[in-house]
């Protein structure tokens, strides 16, 4: 008899065949961050229905993922399953999509995603120096400017450009190898409910990463004349405002 519990996650502007493989690898990732106990969940299939995530969990589980979820419902979540969440919503405003998670066998959605219903401030959009960490799941195009996808160690993806041909052929040299740390000028847009996202990040320069501690990485940055973080008062929370800590 099987007594796994299953969990369904839905997102209205796609259907299983329109459902980009590496797109739906950036949803499963967080959706294991925001469900935990990840030796026990299981993903079983994708159906029908737009395109409804399903999983199985392992009954002895099911209660501790359940009050994950319920925690991030009632405003004192786990953090790792808030930050979980906001990255699948996230992802769900750049597919012009929302979202519900939902408990097939018991009826109701247990969560919501609000995705393209959250109305951005478009009086709160600003340019400026941005560094993020990242590797590179996604490059490509023929013009002057190429688009590329950006993964931190969390799972968040990130848009980016980086300009002229030769410089994306050195930068794909680089495609699901190691992180690099990217610099550029940062798009950011303030949401509704107070919260800043990186829109796009316009690749200025990027190196591999090394040992090297953050705090001399920053002070390297403000030595170097006209990008901006020399006028940074605390450059390290700057550092974790633009990665969303």
């Amino acid at each position: 008899m099987d007594t796994r519990e299953r969990l369904s996650f839905r997102i209205d502007s796609f259907t299983p065949e329109t459902l980009p493989m590496s797109r739906l690898a950036e949803y499963l990732a967080q959706l294991a961050q925001l469900y935990g106990s990840e030796e026990r969940v299981h993903f079983e299939k994708l159906k029908k229905g737009s395109a409804i995530v399903q999983v199985a969990i392992e009954e002895p589980a099911f209660p501790k993922v359940y009050q994950r979820l319920q925690s991030v419902k009632t405003g004192d979540p786990d953090p790792d399953a808030q930050k979980a969440f906001k990255a699948i919503d996230r992802l769900l405003r750049q597919d012009n999509a929302v979202g519900t998670l939902s408990r097939p066998n018991a009826g109701g959605k247990i969560l919501e995603f609000p995705g393209r219903k959250l109305p951005v401030a478009e009086t709160h959009t600003i340019q400026q120096p941005t560094t993020i960490d990242g590797t590179v799941i996604k490059i490509g195009g023929r013009d002057e400017t190429i688009p590329v996808l950006l993964q931190d160690q969390e799972g968040r993806t990130f848009r980016a450009e980086i300009r002229g041909k030769a410089n994306a052929k050195e930068l794909s040299r680089h495609y699901l190898e190691s992180p690099l740390r990217f610099h550029g000028q940062g798009k950011w847009i303030r949401y509704a409910n107070g919260e800043w996202e990186l829109d796009m990040l316009y690749i200025q320069s990027y190196e591999e990463i090394d040992d090297v501690p953050l705090d001399v990485v920053l002070a390297e940055l403000r030595a170097i004349k006209g990008n901006g973080w020399a006028s940074k008062k605390d450059p390290i929370e700057e550092w974790k405002k633009m990665r969303g800590d």
